[in-house]
C-alpha cells in the first residue's frame, strides 16, 4: 500500500483545502478520495468567484503521482479549465 500526502495551492485569495493523506495503491480511488475531500471546500468559493459551474470538476494526478489539480469541462461549449494544484508526495517506502 502506498500512502501519500496531498497539499493543495491556492484557489482566490487563499488555500480553502486542507491537506490529506491517503492510503491505497488503487489510483483512481485515490481519485476520488481527492474529489470528495476537496470539493467540498472549493465549492463556495467557486461560487464567490462567479464560477459555480466548476464545482463539478475532477482531480487529475501526473503519472508519477507527485502533482495534480483539478480539472473541469464543458464539452458541448467547448469550454473547460485547471485550477487547484495540488502536491503530492508519498511516504518513504510506500510506492
Amino acid at each position: 500500500m502506498a500512502t501519500y500526502t496531498v497539499e493543495f495551492g491556492h484557489l482566490g485569495d487563499g488555500r480553502p483545502v486542507p491537506d490529506l493523506t491517503i492510503t491505497t495503491d488503487d489510483v483512481n480511488e485515490f481519485h476520488r478520495a481527492v474529489a470528495a475531500h476537496a470539493i467540498p471546500y472549493m465549492r463556495p468559493v467557486l461560487e464567490e468567484m462567479g464560477h459555480p459551474e466548476a464545482a463539478d470538476c475532477f482531480f487529475h494526478a501526473t503519472p508519477d503521482m507527485t502533482a495534480g489539480q483539478f480539472m473541469w469541462l464543458d464539452l458541448a461549449a467547448g469550454k473547460g479549465g485547471r485550477f487547484c494544484a495540488a502536491r503530492i508526495t508519498a511516504e518513504a517506502g510506500t510506492r
